[in-house]
């Protein structure tokens, strides 16, 4: 499963709303990178540069380890 597959829904909706609309190269060059990766991890420092930049303030992480793991952006996956 790749990883725009595991995004909460919001946050493609949020990306959608301004920056697909206003910013449709670096929209095109988000969305390739995240169907490009499996996890979060596998995307360089720049593309989640790139991605926090579209986002909402209130999508941003919260400290170091929701940077880190990304986990603020993904669905609660039940195990």
């Amino acid at each position: 499963m790749k990883l725009i597959d595991k995004l909460k829904p919001e946050i493609l909706e949020a990306l959608e709303k301004d920056a697909k609309i206003n910013y449709s190269s670096s929209y095109r060059a988000i969305i390739l990178s995240l169907k490009n990766a499996e996890r979060y991890r596998e995307l360089t420092i720049n593309q989640v540069d790139q991605l926090l930049t579209f986002l909402p303030e209130k999508f941003h992480p919260n400290g170091r380890t929701d940077f880190y793991y990304g986990d603020y952006l993904l669905k609660n996956e039940e195990v």
